[in-house]
């Protein structure tokens, strides 16, 4: 099957698609940007503005994805969900909790055996005695 040729378009139309073609559209990324920079933080205002301003409908979830961008190329930290670091207790933060069993105690005891061979039995009483 062959395609149809379509015909030339006459001068007039020419002219006139040059000119709309001259005219650049704002993108959406730019459309949230300018917002931001007007002010506005609220997903809704920035919403507002852009359909008002540009006359262009951006979905909220892509308004909240520009705005994230944005504000992670401002360098600005982002706001993060989730649990709370654990409360720390005279500047340092809580041990994690210790494991029962006597494996642990072995594996401790390996890892001391380098200090006491560094400075010896005696100053490794001296720390043991200082920290209890």
């Amino acid at each position: 099957m062959s395609r149809r040729k379509s015909k030339p378009a006459p001068e007039s139309e020419l002219v006139e698609s040059e000119e709309a073609s001259s005219i650049k559209p704002i993108s959406g990324a730019q459309a949230v940007r300018n917002a931001l920079a007007k002010g506005l933080t609220d997903i809704d205002d920035i919403d507002g503005f852009v359909r008002t301003q540009y006359g262009k409908e951006i979905p909220r979830q892509q308004i909240s994805a520009y705005k994230s961008q944005a504000n992670k190329k401002a360098g600005e930290a982002p706001v993060r969900r989730g649990r709370r670091p654990k409360a720390a207790v005279e500047g340092y933060l809580a041990p994690p909790p210790a494991a029962k069993g006597d494996g642990d105690l072995i594996d401790a005891l390996r890892a001391l055996k380098p200090l006491v061979a560094k400075v010896g039995a005696d100053k490794v009483k001296e720390l043991a005695d200082l920290l209890s």
